[in-house]
């Protein structure tokens, strides 16, 4: 009783935040319209678990939620106050999804003023230097596990997928790469934080990870005026854009 009480204050808390002020994602509103009771979802780079809790509140009971975060010493103290990753329909992994299966690689992570940035943490396996990440003047490389989509549905039993929300610093069309099976059998719905600054040190561009799922049947759109919106273009104003099929 105690947890559910924390997560339904902790998804108002983040409406309230959503709605009128620039800290939290407006797109966490959008989910509603998107994920219904009983859908099972996977958060991809959960970082603090904001998604996962308002995934969680979403599907309610009958649903699950899949929270992946690899690192797991991120945000130790807002974790412990808000515990947004702990439910009874939440499954926390410790794992960074990507283009190769079960292995292990390297995650950079920024440090500023002495501390983590583990939200600007990126898997290097590809990636060309730091990227957008040289604004930060220290650096950390942490080894974790890795695995892809494909690997981690069929290892979980997971039979059903109806969101994947993923943020992992540029390295998205890895992520998709790895979920090639999962998106022709299931055809799940994705929000992608697609950010031209970040996918540039992986040698792509923002556009081919929107046509990697376009040229699939999905459509892409963005919330805007409290509705998704249909777009073909990916820009500087907006991070996060939904893909259904």
């Amino acid at each position: 009783m105690l947890t559910q009480l924390r997560s339904a204050a902790v998804v108002a808390g983040l409406q309230a935040l959503a709605r009128l002020t620039p800290y939290a994602e407006a797109e966490l509103i959008g989910l509603r319209k998107v994920v219904r009771p009983g859908d099972v979802c996977i958060d991809v780079g959960a970082a603090l678990g904001l998604y996962t809790v308002t995934l969680a509140r979403l599907v309610g009971p009958q649903g699950t939620v899949h929270s992946i975060e690899p690192l797991v010493f991120a945000h130790p103290a807002l974790s412990y106050v808000l515990r947004p990753r702990e439910g009874a329909n939440i499954k926390r992994h410790s794992v960074a999804l990507g283009a190769e299966e079960q292995g292990r690689e390297v995650m950079s992570v920024p440090v500023r003023h002495g501390s983590p940035v583990t939200g600007r943490s990126f898997l290097t396996a590809g990636a060309n230097g730091l990227g957008s990440n040289e604004e930060f003047e220290q650096h950390l490389d942490v080894l974790v596990k890795t695995d892809t989509l494909d690997h981690f549905v069929e290892e979980q039993g997971i039979g059903r997928l109806d969101f994947v929300k993923a943020d992992v610093e540029g390295a998205e069309l890895k992520v998709l790469e790895g979920a090639k099976g999962t998106i022709e059998r299931l055809k799940p719905a994705f929000l992608l934080e697609i950010e031209e600054r970040h996918v540039e040190r992986f040698g792509y561009q923002a556009k081919d990870v929107a046509d990697f799922l376009t040229e699939r049947g999905y459509r892409m759109t963005t919330w805007r005026g409290g509705a998704w919106v249909p777009t073909n273009v990916i820009g500087d104003e907006v991070r996060n854009y939904l893909f259904r099929a």
